[in-house]
């Protein structure tokens, strides 16, 4: 696999894990925090899932408009405002919900993008694309069982929100130099 290919099985990487870990634990996390019962939680995590649909409609939207480095970049801004937003200001979840779902939505959108505009044929583009959700969903699995085990470790969520600020910067660096990369 190309030097690419790499930069977006990492991108990847971070994109799934940080998406499968919140998707696991944020009703927990906000039954936990916010004091909601486990229905309402639920319902106010869904706003995560929901808020997917601005961001795949959007990045190619912003994509077409501007380098390829611009809607990584935007989508990796968004995705690290959820898990500062919610230790620094978690009464605000609805919105680190609604941010956050729209860069989760965004990033998947992003790093496929960069596979087309990659690939010099048809087929290496369904080789990329393989090897990358191939490496980046097997890195996924680690995501939820090291989060919920890290707030099984420590008794708070502060951990679990670490590692999906890292997963989340991770996106961003690989999804950028990736961008990048296909310019050249």
């Amino acid at each position: 696999m190309r030097r690419i290919g790499w930069l977006l099985a990492l991108a990847f990487c971070g994109q799934a894990m940080a998406y499968y870990s919140v998707t696991a634990w944020l009703p927990a996390l906000l039954a936990d925090t916010r004091g909601l019962s486990l229905a309402s939680s639920g319902a106010s995590a869904s706003l995560f899932q929901v808020a997917a649909v601005i961001g795949a409609f959007g990045v190619p939207l912003l994509a077409a408009r501007a380098p390829a480095w611009v809607p990584v970049a935007l989508i990796g801004a968004l995705w690290i405002t959820l898990p500062i937003g919610l230790m620094l200001a978690p009464g605000w979840f609805i919105a680190w919900s609604l941010i956050g779902g729209a860069a989760q939505g965004g990033g998947f959108t992003a790093i496929f993008s960069i596979v087309a505009r990659a690939a010099r044929s048809s087929a290496e583009a369904a080789r990329m694309s393989a090897r990358v959700q191939g490496i980046g969903y097997l890195a996924a699995t680690i995501g939820p069982p090291l989060a919920g085990g890290l707030n099984t470790a420590t008794g708070a969520w502060t951990a679990p929100l670490l590692l999906v600020l890292a997963a989340t910067v991770v996106f961003t660096v690989g999804g950028v130099l990736a961008a990048f990369r296909a310019r050249s």
